[in-house]
């Protein structure tokens, strides 16, 4: 398959989704779903749980080719079922209509929403780093418990300007996202490429925080993959929004190998030229890890490029993550099974318009809230969950439609997809056992949209 950009396919007709998003977009915003700041802030977390250079390096290794197994996996089902909704559509056609829409509930009010008000909430905490009169110290007014400060109002600022360039079009908003995305992935071969040839520049007596290497644990080994899973996550969205790529049985399989992999290689490389800079051990205690890894390898100004480049990283990654919810109420919408405007699509600038709105209003309430980061915390489970669940819904359509058009057929198989499977089931049963208040409070949530999977199909449908 070639890797130039295709031209996308003209506009539809004010009824469908159209098909704006060539590769290059597709591939940009598989990376701007995944890179939104985690890498600079999770090293600190995963080497308070292993604080040993080889381990973390080894774990953020087996991350990455988690990630590029599943990225395989994710490239099959995509391309055998281009249409908008992804895992929806997945879990649909291998297991019913019941489970599938019980992960589009939790997918849109919770995972994503509560993720992409999180990063929002992050690029307005680092944006006021050049603006310190809009940090969230600077509280503005009040209302009942909720105290709403600058950066909330910034974080909402953000939501707004961005749903409306995916309001206007789906190749406008990506290619916006593109920008961001772009300037992320040079600043990052920038630190791995740069820091590999500099020389750190260490203290002369170590920080108070370097303490002798702890005794590696299984406990400590399932915390750091879960922060190194949270930080490689999001690829997988790419397939949302599958019903508007062009000649989505090439591109997309082509978009998620490629980023799936190049995220892998900037991460490993990345993490390698922290370690170089600062010890494991004293990683821990260092609370912005990449900016003192940068000041000792590249002077007291690269702090501040630092900063651009979180900000820069965490506003493509807000508008990638606000692509993939829309898609999949459109899908349900279209099946009858969520109410009908969701499903409309915009006769102008064909998007799901309606979606959109509801999506922007959500997160912008959540931004102010504060409530995003412990409401898509219940959420994790579901989400590694719905990894493996992918995996297995690639075995049961392999049996169950072995005739349906496979473009692309899964390097490995059965061993890559069946690897995939048990390494997600085992993360996520390491976070039932590390978060079971979470976990339960997340099947709550879950089943809240029981009732509701219930009105739509009779409504639509009549009985059962």
């Amino acid at each position: 398959m070639s890797a130039a950009n295709e031209a996308p396919s003209p506009r539809g007709n004010g009824r469908e989704l159209a098909r704006g998003l060539g590769l290059w977009d597709t591939s940009l915003m598989v990376l701007g779903l995944v890179i939104g700041g985690g890498i600079f802030l999770t090293p600190a977390s995963i080497a308070r749980a292993i604080p040993d250079e080889k381990w973390i390096l080894g774990l953020w290794i087996l991350g990455g080719l988690l990630a590029v197994a599943g990225g395989l996996v994710y490239a099959e089902m995509g391309a055998m079922m281009p249409k908008a909704g992804g895992m929806y559509v997945f879990f649909r056609e291998a297991f019913g209509e019941l489970p599938a829409f019980l992960y589009a509930w939790v997918a849109f009010w919770v995972i994503l929403i509560g993720s992409d008000a999180a990063v929002a909430v992050g690029f307005a905490q680092y944006f006021s780093v050049f603006f310190p009169s809009l940090s969230n110290t600077h509280v503005l007014f009040t209302v009942g418990p909720f105290a709403v400060n600058a950066a909330q109002l910034v974080a909402v600022a953000l939501v707004v300007v961005l749903s409306a360039s995916h309001y206007v079009g789906v190749r406008e908003g990506a290619r916006i996202q593109g920008v961001f995305t772009s300037m992320i992935v040079l600043a990052l071969l920038w630190i791995a490429v740069g820091g590999a040839f500099a020389s750190a520049s260490l203290p002369d007596a170590p920080p108070a925080a370097l303490t002798p290497a702890a005794a590696i644990s299984f406990a400590g080994i399932g915390t750091a993959l879960v922060a190194i899973f949270w930080t490689y996550y999001g690829w997988n969205e790419i397939v949302a929004v599958a019903g508007e790529v062009a000649n989505p049985r090439r591109n997309l399989p082509l978009a998620l190998i490629a980023g799936t992999g190049l995220v892998t290689l900037l991460y490993v490389a990345v993490n390698a030229v922290f370690l170089k800079a600062i010890p494991a051990a004293e990683m821990g205690g260092v609370g912005e890890p990449a900016a003192v890894a940068a000041t000792r390898l590249f002077g007291e100004n690269a702090a501040f490029l630092i900063a651009l480049a979180i900000t820069a990283a965490a506003a493509g990654c807000t508008s990638a993550g606000i692509a993939p919810g829309p898609r999949i109420v459109y899908a349900l919408a279209k099946d009858g099974l969520f109410p009908a405007p969701f499903g409309r699509v915009h006769p102008r600038f064909q998007t799901p318009s309606f979606a959109i709105v509801v999506q922007a209003v959500w997160m912008s309430l959540l931004c102010l809230s504060g409530r995003y980061d412990q409401l898509y915390t219940y959420a994790t489970f579901f989400v590694i969950l719905a990894y493996a669940a992918t995996g297995i819904a690639l075995f049961v359509l392999r049996r169950k439609q072995p005739g349906l058009s496979r473009p692309y057929r899964c390097w490995g198989y059965p061993v890559v997809p069946l690897l995939f499977v048990v390494c997600t089931i085992a993360l996520a049963a390491n976070t039932l056992r590390e978060q079971p208040k979470e976990t339960f409070a997340g099947i709550g949530i879950l089943l809240l949209g029981l009732p509701v999977y219930l009105v739509m199909r009779r409504r639509t449908r009549g009985p059962a």
